[in-house]
């Protein structure tokens, strides 16, 4: 029998909701509490969700001794203070990306972590979905021959509005870390790190982006052609093209079900692969199964992997804003 564990969300964003329905799907795990700045809010969520307890202050739910795990759904600007804040308490923590605002802040996260000798994870759910696993898998195993270039696009049409956190550079908006981590994310898992990155972009009409265009490099000569926009409907796809055919994870590829195999020789396969739940399920999951082998880090999803995406991050969103 496995440990249950107490589930503990803080922030009532959207995305909490759908990371609420995903951990019913886990028997080990228990939906114990929530925290919100606002007492309604948090009580609206606990009766939705049918969570335990309800807390109209963060530092509250993190004095409780039965809390194990914290996700973190709060506004992109936040993730760095609430990780921090988490960590001190000494609760296992599973970050909703992007991992922090830049850099220097996940450095710091990490360091803080190993010294405290807690469990820390970017919730990058697309990392564990079965799908992208078969994807990459089928990558490695040269179904398409050597796999030489990705093109991957993730774009929708959202009209412009100042306050919104799409747009508003205090909350960390902008297509780049919102959903351009997808495309960027996408590359690194299959070909790792670039060696060399070039970026046009477009600004909104404040300090942050509406379409950018990304070209990657990667050490085995391998290109990545990627692109993120709020003002167009992109095909959200990702092909990744070999000598011998591509390989296709249909839209949207970030929450893929099925992928096609098309080989140079005529031959196609279209697969879709089985899953569970609504997604994020997966990724808790993972952060238990960690926690049952005393992991503090997720050897899947590890730290030095977020630590090289917000690098990636970083220096595509310095050189978009040479068009800002």
């Amino acid at each position: 029998m496995k440990k249950k564990y107490n589930w503990a969300i803080l922030g009532v964003s959207r995305i909490a909701n759908k990371f609420a329905n995903g951990l019913k799907e886990l028997p080990n795990a228990n939906c114990y509490a929530v925290a919100s700045r606002s007492q309604e809010r948090a009580e609206n969520f606990k009766a939705n969700h049918n969570f335990e307890k309800a807390y109209g202050s963060y530092e509250d739910m993190l004095a409780d001794p039965q809390v194990d795990i914290v996700y973190i759904s709060t506004t992109n600007n936040l993730h760095f203070e609430h990780t921090m804040m988490c960590i001190k308490a000494g609760k296992a923590v599973l970050c909703e990306k992007p991992f922090a605002s830049n850099l220097e802040q996940v450095e710091k996260m990490i360091a803080k972590a190993r010294k405290k000798n807690v469990f820390l994870m970017e919730a990058l759910w697309s990392r564990f979905l079965p799908c992208m696993v078969k994807f990459k898998e089928l990558a490695e195993n040269k179904a398409i021959g050597k796999p030489l270039l990705l093109q991957c696009n993730f774009g929708f049409i959202s009209p412009f509005d100042p306050n919104s956190r799409l747009y508003d550079p205090a909350l960390g908006g902008g297509s780049i870390p919102d959903i351009g981590i997808y495309p960027i994310f996408t590359a690194i898992y299959l070909f790792g790190t670039p060696t060399d990155i070039k970026v046009m972009s477009v600004p909104a009409p404040a300090e942050t982006d509406w379409t950018t265009s990304i070209l990657l490099k990667h050490k085995g000569k391998e290109i990545s052609m990627l692109t993120s926009s709020f003002e167009t409907i992109l095909d959200n796809e990702a092909r990744l093209y070999g000598d011998g055919g591509y390989l296709k994870l249909h839209s949207m590829f970030h929450m893929p079900t099925k992928l096609t195999v098309k080989r140079n020789d005529g031959g196609e396969e279209e697969i879709h692969v089985y899953s569970t739940g609504n997604g994020y399920n997966y990724e808790a999951a993972e952060v238990m199964n960690c926690l049952d082998k005393g992991l503090t880090e997720s050897p899947e999803m590890p730290l030095s992997f977020s630590l090289e995406l917000m690098k990636v991050l970083d220096e595509v969103s310095r050189k978009a804003k040479k068009d800002f």
